[in-house]
């Protein structure tokens, strides 16, 4: 779930630092590596359904201090490529690419139920036999 929250934060951070030219954005002290490597544990993260949201939240809080960050450490790394889309292109590039192999986007809505198989009858004899 913070992935997406963060996803979504990421996106509107970048679209409103094209409208800031001139401005001074926010600094990080986060380097590249470590966003994406920890973008990618929490990615994995969310992705389990496995979790209950107790055990979700103590390991997201692992990831964190594994990777040496704080929430507020990746919400400000992610403030700071506001200011620099094409490094924030890169940083999000980086990241869609370390996914495991065949693992898509997360869908946002849950699969669709599957339809019922149709009943198959017995075949009908033919007329007069």
């Amino acid at each position: 779930m913070i992935a997406r929250c963060f996803a979504a934060v990421l996106a509107a951070m970048l679209v409103g630092g094209l409208g800031c030219n001139g401005t001074k954005m926010p600094t990080s002290a986060v380097d590249d590596s470590t966003f994406v490597h920890t973008m990618v544990d929490l990615e994995r993260l969310a992705d389990d359904t496995t979790l209950d949201s107790l055990m979700r939240d103590s390991t997201r809080r692992v990831i964190l201090r594994r990777h040496g960050l704080t929430a507020a450490e990746l919400v400000q790394a992610a403030r700071s490529m506001a200011s620099d889309p094409d490094r924030a292109e890169r940083v999000w590039t980086a990241i869609s690419s370390r996914r495991a192999p065949g693992i898509e986007r997360r869908r946002t809505n849950p699969p669709a139920t599957p339809k019922a198989p149709m009943h198959i009858g017995t075949p009908s004899r033919p007329p007069g036999s």
